[in-house]
């Protein structure tokens, strides 16, 4: 799938119960992704990356861009991940760094990161290509673990992102990681 097969991606999202909703999510990122000349190269992370993730687990999307047009490439994705019944939309970042993040009234929710060439991320098998035309997204891997959800820093967005960590919180709940969600739960205590 080095070019990201949209048939391919969308068979491995609906084998782990990903929601009707993701599906044409998905399918209508890979067709934006691949008419945007400003797209280098897109990419899959997170849990259905993993081969684990379930109804309700988020898209983690990144999508890497020409120098100055990660905010432009991300206004575009915007209109596509608004459709719908949106409970919640944060928008956070730079020009050459930003990020969107959805909760929707069905209990999916999407993450997309857009990031200027050249870029310091770093991607972490295993991961998915959505768009990947010239084999850009193997120059940014490599040999470290994924973060973990007990690692990730509580108010790292201050208010905007309160409702975003609430909900994964409920995730983890919904998924039996009871003393994952309490100890999340603390940090944000502490927070405030």
């Amino acid at each position: 799938m080095a070019s990201g097969s949209t048939e391919s991606l969308l068979k491995l999202l609906a084998d782990q119960q990903a929601p009707s909703s993701h599906l044409r999510r998905m399918s209508e990122l890979h067709a934006l992704f691949a008419s945007d000349d400003n797209c280098v190269a897109a990419v899959l992370v997170g849990s259905y990356a993993q081969g684990r993730g379930d109804r309700i687990s988020d898209l983690d999307l990144g999508v890497f861009t020409q120098p100055g047009q990660a905010s432009n490439v991300l206004d575009k994705a915007h209109a596509i991940l608004s459709k719908g019944d949106v409970l919640y939309d944060y928008f956070g970042g730079s020009f050459k760094n930003c990020f969107r993040k959805y909760i929707y009234l069905d209990f999916s929710s999407c993450e997309l990161y857009a990031d200027d060439i050249p870029t310091t991320f770093k991607l972490r098998s295993p991961y998915l290509p959505v768009w990947d035309p010239s084999g850009f997204l193997a120059t940014l891997e490599v040999e470290e673990p994924a973060p973990r959800h007990e690692d990730f820093v509580a108010y790292q967005h201050g208010d905007a992102g309160l409702m975003w960590e609430l909900f994964d919180c409920i995730k983890w709940i919904k998924r039996g990681r009871i003393e994952l969600a309490k100890s999340y739960l603390q940090k944000l205590v502490r927070k405030f």
